[in-house]
């Protein structure tokens, strides 16, 4: 498989609600970077190219396509980056620097 990734992606470790296709369900992310993801779904096999709606903040979704399916992991590649901020959120290394998201004190512009 050809490595097709332009920045390097986060570790996580959180349950996300998913839409592939048509189907919706609650996922496990397992990493994160602006341009896309790694989730873990049981019982879903998933097309390549198949759209997808990701939730990752209340209020926000983000759309994409199934890059990849191997067992239960899937890719997604985003059809719009990702501001680094929300990366950073998420990501397992920074958890002690999370702030109050569900309030709203969070920042998407990126810085």
């Amino acid at each position: 498989m050809t490595e097709r990734r332009r920045e390097q992606r986060r570790t996580t470790q959180d349950t996300v609600r998913v839409n592939i296709a048509g189907t919706g369900l609650r996922c496990l992310m397992r990493n994160l970077s602006p341009s896309g993801c790694m989730i873990e779904c049981r019982d879903l096999v998933a097309d390549v190219g198949a759209p997808v709606e990701l939730v990752l903040l209340p209020g926000q979704v983000i759309t994409g396509e199934v890059a990849w399916q191997l067992g239960e992991s899937i890719g997604v590649f985003f059809l719009e980056p990702i501001a680094p901020s929300i990366v950073r959120h998420f990501a397992l290394d920074d958890w002690a620097l999370r702030g109050d998201w569900a309030a709203g004190n969070w920042d998407s512009s990126g810085a």
